[in-house]
Formats: C-alpha cells, structure tokens, sequence
C-alpha cells in the first residue's frame, strides 16, 4: 500500500480484509466500542455495537494530512441585493415580496436491469451488472408560486443515475401529454420540467437514443430505458399530487462550504487559469481553492411543522464506486439521500416518506477520493492494489461511496437546522434548445496569443473527441495516457516530437497505450478539416461525433441541438446545463447570469448539471488547451464555455424581461433521435439451468446457525438460492430480498434490497447454473436476535420464493 495514504486514512487502526494489516493511527482514532455514543451515525437508536463500522468522528475524520480551510472571501457566493430595475418583469408586479409558495414531492424506482447491462460512467465494457447494491430512484420536487396576477410552475427531478439522456425527458413528456388522470400537461413543459442525474457510474445503461452512449452496452435496452421512465414519471405525479392539495409557505435556504469531501482531480488545467482569478479563490492559509465546496440547500416544511423533503446542490463526483464493481448501486450521492430520509421516516408520505434530494452541480473537475492525486499513473490503472482500493479513505469502495455520502447528509443535516433565510419572488422556467454545432462568440475575449484562433474567428464546432477522452480521468483511468495536443505553431513542433517519443516509452512502462500512437492522426488529419472540425485546435481528433454536409447530418452519434433551461425559486436561479462543468466554468457562468438577473430580485445562483440531456465536459479556454480528459471531452472546441455563457446570459435577459426565449442559434426542430441500434446485441433474457429435480427459490447455501457481533470486526451474513434472470421480474416498488427478525410469533423487515448494507450479486455454479448470493452487512447497532433471508424473484413461468433457515446474532460481547 502507498506509504503517503496509509498515513493519512483515518480509522484504519486494523482493516481487516486487507492482509491484515495494522496501520498506525491508534493514537488519533480508534474504532468505536460497544455502547458508542454517536447515535447519528447509526441506523437505530439504542445502538449497543459498532461491528466494525465507522462512527461519525471516524467518518469525518477522514481527510488529507492539508486539510481544507475555510475560502478567506466569500463574496462569489455572496447575496447581489442589487437594487431592483424599472424595467424588470421577473420578480416584479406584486411578486417582489412574496414568501408564499407550494410544493410537494415524490419518489419512483428507476432501477434498471441487475444483470447483463453495461453500466453507464466508465465506459467500460467488462463493466457489466450481475446484480444489486441499492436501488435507485427519482426523486422530483414541485413548485408553483401564484403573486401579481400569474401563476408559475416547476418541477425539479434528480434521478440516480449516470445521466439524463434526452431519451429520457422525451420519454416523461410522452407521459405527462398522455395522463389523463390528473391532465399533467396543463402544469408540466420542456420549459419546466428539469431532470438532472446524480452521476452515480453504477446505473444501467442502454438507455440513450444517441449510439455513442451505447456502444458498449451493445445497443439500446427498452427494458433499461422504460425503467427510467416510468420511475421519473411516476415520481413527478407523486410530487404534483402532492402540490395540489399543499397550503402555501415559506421555502427557507441556508448555504455553506463543505470541506474535506470534493478534491480537483486535474490541477494541471485547472492551474492554466488565470492567476488573477484563482486569486480570488484562496483559503484562510492562502492556498487556492480548486473545487466549488459550497452547498445551497432548501428546506421544505409545512407551516405546521410536517417536513416535506429538502434539495440541496453540491458538486461532486459519482465515483467513490469504481469501475471493477458491477452491481448497480446510487454511489455516494444515493447513501447521503437515503441517510437523511431516515431521520424523517414518519414524513408526509406513507410509502416513499420524507424526499430528500442531492442534486448535482458544476462537478466537472471534482472527485470524492481524496487520496487519489497521491498516487501514481502505474498506481491508477492497478485497481488490485491498496493503493487504489483505499484512494477514497475506506477499506473498500462501498465504505468509501458511505464515507462521502455521510459528509455530504451531515452537513445538509446541519444546513436543514440552521435554515432560516426564506426565498422570495416568483416561480418561473425557461428553456431553448440551440444548435452548439456554430455559435459564434459576438463579443469574443482576448485570450494570450497562444491561446486565439489559428483559423477563423471565436465560434464553436462541430463536436468530436478527443484522444485524452480513451485515456479517462484519474477515477477511472482508460486505455491511454491523458494530455494528448497539438502543437498550435512551428516553433512548438520540435518540443512535440521530444514530448512525444518520451511518452510513447513513458506510457508504456506504466500499463497504458500512449496516446502518441495515434495523435498525429488526429492532429493532422485533412479529412477533419473538411467535415467542420478545424476549429478544435489543440484537440488531436479521435471520435467525429456527427458527420455530414452543412446543415445535412448524415451520422449522429451524440446530440448537437443542447436544451439551455433556467429556472427560479423566488430570488435563486438554477442554471440547468447538460455539460459536466468544471470548477472555474460553474464560476464565470454563475457570474454572468447573476449579472444580468441581479437588478431582477435574483441573489443567487446554482449549477444544475447533467441536466436533461447529455454532452460530456464543459471547460474554460484555458483548460481545455491542456487537453486533459476534460479538455479532450470538451466537444464543441475550444470556445464552447464562452458560446454557453453568452447563450446562457441570453435566456437570463429573456427571462428577466418576460420575453419568450429566442436566440439567432435556436434550432427550428428539438426532437427525439431514433438510435441506429434500436436493439440490445446479445441480450439473453432466457433463465439458467437447473440440476435435476432443484427449483428456483431452492437454498444452496444457508447461513451458519449463530453469528457473534464483536465491536472491531465487521459481520457479513449470506445465503444462496437457484435463481432465474432478474430481468424477469425489476421488482420496482418491492424487493428481490427481505432481511427479517423474528418477533414474538412473527416476522419483522429490517433490511431490503434497498439498504446501504445489503447486496445481491448473480453468480455461477458451473457454467449452466445461476444463484443469488445474498449478503447482509450486519449494521452498527442492530440487535441480537433471531433472523433469516426471504428471497422472491420471477422466472419465466411466473414467481417464486425462498426462505432460508433461521440465524442467531449473539450481542456484541456475549
């Protein structure tokens, strides 16, 4: 194990499943004892054994050995309180003051395929789901205001996914105009309905009607698609529902940064930014700040006190989970909602409970691992080792994605407590699709003269890939090396060659293909040129994403018509953008909408990322001429960033002035694609062979008769049973499993399918036979008892069920 984390991962005082080995921290931080005194860190109150789990000191503990420090200026995220315009519609006429506002929320089950689907993220072939960690969900929220004579609606939906396709809000809008029960539509539109993914790399695929994005989930999966939206859909009739019978009140914000939890994966870019702006964001100890470590948070409470849900927004990858994992699992954003849902278990919902949603924001450059940079590139394509596996501070991935999730629920906790500023102002939505494939930049920036044009003018392109996009981000590394760019004049040409075969050998030694290989191809390719792709500059080319002739495309493989949509609660803008934005791009794009909203009683503004649909990275100029993975990923050129903020800044006017949304680079057509490959290559739905005389729901391993829970060691308990596909029956609303404890003369639930602490893994036994194997990560603070796993699943003749035999749990020192 590297040296440097050991050092620095608290808790670690003996991990075991790690050789056994004993790292020297017991003089900061040893695991808890019987009795903890950390009831928040526990799912039951009267916790009586820590069972080698975390408690909270421990889980907030876990930090580098430069711990962040508070950002010294705040004045980026500071109120505008900018006197109010004359002009301004938004906001205005009567509305300026309102507090009153209704809202509701609901949930849905979006959980796609548990075996045989490629997950989305990595894009790693061999990452193929064979079962389930936790569900997954939509969570959608409901506003409405009803001030100066107007009404205004919106619905916010986070899903826990790896992205929001297109594919997928067409696919909701096709609903919503089909109900008739509660005539949807009359409420929700393209305009306000936004649907923003948590990032999580362990979804499911095949669900884009773009190919790119399926390419190695081996075509488009209607089952893995209809899953996301019918879990959207019913999560947004849920929350309308709810909206409907709501009484006005107040939606109260409350904002601080959260430190130790996000950390900027590719200094190197991030350092081309101006040092004048990065001075602006320095901490207490005057070291530069290089992630958005601000969370903004609305908490959702009747008048009557009953709690509704909250929102928050803060940027951070969905990547605690690597990609050597293959059950679908919500990562660390899906841990911190279901770990806040359980303080209000008794919400206003008697199925789904209290709402609580993590929503994404500009998390383009920011990783939840916070010893990841220590590590080598040999080190970050070895996923084997120790050094990898504990990158995140846990003993293990899931631990890692809880370590994150908890930091990010107990600082909403706390925002939630202290919330006490109330929005006011109206709800309002706008939204416009443009064609990014040729903006061009009207009032173009002077950049260093490395950085200008070489051909043409400030205008984006059409989209393609770089060759730093095969070589992936330090979360998860691909098959070549990042940084791969083109020599922008002759005087750079001999340093490239230098440069260049010293990759090649480098990249060699330390397990990856060195993008040198195939660089000069993409740099100097004149096919390129011809096809509208001049314009990317340093990019060396690997993946034309649309080929055709002017406005005549003849392949797509990823949308070039983007949805711009903004949306405001009262005095706070959401800037919804289907980009993953970087750290310094979410900052200049909040400054200039907050620019042109501010003299319309707007005072803050939020990122909403990975929204609606999906176009990769968004960085700055400067970012992008580094080529990282990015850069490389930054599809439309260089000057995309500046093309968004004017278009962005465009909406911002239309809205603050009442005006429909227009732009000269509007698409006269937004619609839905037809995928080339309209269907799953070797999908095999068909159920495994059982031995002679066996059925399905039959236990071929039972748990042992007892288990001891100590205080230092963690306890699994697992079962198998004969199972048939799981695509079969999705199980959406249930479970493919129940842990129960035996209660007098019957049964209670403690675990499902859905908590943190249980997996479902479809494994072989032999080469014809399936089996669920069942794990139960016995919790801190469960209690001793009699216990046993149900299993139902479905076959292809219909359902079945198993039940293994009866365990004890001995209390911890017993």
């Amino acid at each position: 194990m590297n040296a440097s984390i050991g050092a620095r991962t608290l808790g670690m005082v003996r991990w075991h499943g790690i050789g056994g080995t004993a790292l020297a921290m017991a003089t900061l931080l040893g695991l808890a004892a019987c009795g903890s005194s950390s009831p928040s860190a526990v799912s039951e109150a009267g916790a009586s054994c820590q069972i080698g789990q975390l408690d909270e000191t421990q889980i907030l503990g876990v930090k580098r050995a430069d711990a962040d420090r508070p950002l010294a200026d705040l004045s980026h995220y500071a109120a505008r309180r900018a006197p109010r315009a004359s002009d301004a519609v938004l906001n205005g006429g009567g509305c300026e003051n309102n507090t009153s506002f209704r809202y509701g929320a609901g949930v849905g089950d979006i959980t796609g395929p548990a075996l045989g689907e490629e997950q989305l993220g990595y894009a790693d072939p061999s990452q193929v789901s064979t079962g389930l960690h936790t569900r997954e969900h939509a969570r959608a929220f409901a506003f409405s205001s009803e001030c100066g004579g107007r009404k205004g609606y919106a619905m916010l939906v986070t899903i826990d996914n790896g992205l929001s396709f297109d594919s997928i809000k067409f696919g909701v809008m096709a609903r919503i105009a089909a109900d008739t029960e509660d005539h949807l539509s009359d409420y929700w539109t393209m305009d306000n309905v936004m649907i923003s993914a948590t990032h999580t790399h362990s979804s499911a695929g095949g669900q884009a009607h773009y190919d790119l994005a399926n390419v190695f989930a081996l075509g488009f999966d209607q089952q893995s698609y209809e899953a996301a939206v019918n879990g959207v859909f019913d999560a947004i009739q849920q929350a309308h529902r709810s909206l409907m019978v709501a009484t006005p009140g107040p939606i109260r914000m409350a904002k601080s940064e959260l430190l130790d939890t996000n950390f900027n994966r590719s200094p190197p870019a991030y350092a081309k930014n101006p040092e004048e702006e990065r001075a602006r964001f320095v901490d207490t100890s005057g070291r530069e700040v290089a992630t958005n470590r601000m969370m903004t948070l609305l908490k959702l409470q009747r008048d009557d006190g009953t709690p509704v849900g909250m929102l928050n927004w803060y940027a951070i990858h969905g990547t605690s989970i690597g990609q050597t994992h293959t059950l679908l699992s919500g990562d660390n954003k899906g841990y911190a909602a279901q770990r806040f849902e359980q303080d209000f278990a008794q919400g206003v919902y008697p199925q789904g409970g209290f709402i609580a949603g993590f929503f994404q924001s500009d998390e383009g450059d920011a990783s939840p691992n916070p010893f990841m940079m220590d590590l080598s590139e040999k080190e970050l394509h070895s996923r084997d080792s120790d050094a990898w596996t504990q990158r995140g501070g846990g003993r293990d991935d899931y631990e890692s994605a809880m370590i994150s999730g908890y930091k990010q629920y107990h600082h909403a906790r706390q925002l939630w407590d202290d919330a006490r500023e109330k929005l006011h102002g109206e709800v309002k939505a706008i939204h416009v699709p443009i064609d990014m494939s040729g903006v061009v930049v009207e009032q173009p920036k002077t950049y260093p003269d490395a950085l200008m044009p070489t051909i043409g003018g400030q205008q984006t392109c059409n989209p393609a890939l770089g060759i730093s996009f095969a070589g992936g981000a330090e979360d998860g590394r691909g098959p070549f090396t990042e940084g791969a760019a083109c020599p922008m004049s002759d005087d750079q040409l001999l340093p490239f060659l230098t440069q260049y075969l010293n990759d090649t050998f480098t990249g060699l030694t330390q397990g990856a293909l060195p993008s040198t290989l195939i660089e000069p191809v993409g740099c100097y390719n004149p096919a390129f040129a011809l096809l509208g792709y001049a314009c990317q500059m340093e990019k060396p080319v690997a993946i034309p994403l649309v080929v055709g002739l002017g406005d005549l495309s003849l392949l797509q493989l990823q949308p070039k018509v983007i949805p711009f949509q903004m949306i405001t609660l009262g005095n706070l803008a959401i800037i919804s953008l289907p980009w993953e934005v970087t750290t310094t791009s979410g900052r200049r794009l909040r400054d200039a909408v907050l620019d042109v909203l501010q003299d319309a009683g707007i005072d803050y503004a939020v990122i909403g990322g990975l929204s609606n649909t999906y176009i990769h990275y968004l960085t700055t100029r400067e970012e992008y001429s580094a080529q990282n993975y990015e850069g490389a990923s930054t599809v439309f050129g260089p000057w995309t960033l500046d093309a968004v903020i004017q278009e962005t800044a465009r909406l911002a006017k239309n809205l603050r002035d009442g005006k429909p949304a227009q732009s000269p680079y509007q698409a006269a057509r937004y619609e839905d694609h037809t995928p080339l490959l309209f269907f799953h290559l070797l999908l095999s739905t068909a159920d495994s062979r059982l031995p002679s005389g066996a059925s399905y729901g039959e236990v071929t391993l039972q748990p042992q008769p007892e288990y001891q829970m100590t205080k230092d060691e963690r306890l699994t308990v697992s079962a198998r049973f004969y199972a048939a596909n799981p695509r079969n029956d999705m199980r959406h609303g249930q479970s493919y499993f129940y842990i129960e404890r035996q209660v007098g003369e019957g049964w209670q639930v403690v675990a499902t399918d859905d908590s943190w602490w249980t997996k479902m893994t479809i494994v072989k036994n032999g080469s014809q036979t399936d089996e669920a194997l069942i794990e139960w990560q016995v919790p801190a603070g469960t209690a001793p008892g009699t216990y046993r796993i149900r299993y139902e699943a479905g076959s292809k003749d219909g359902p079945y069920s198993g039940l293994s035999d009866p365990f004890v749990l001995k209390g911890c020192g017993v």
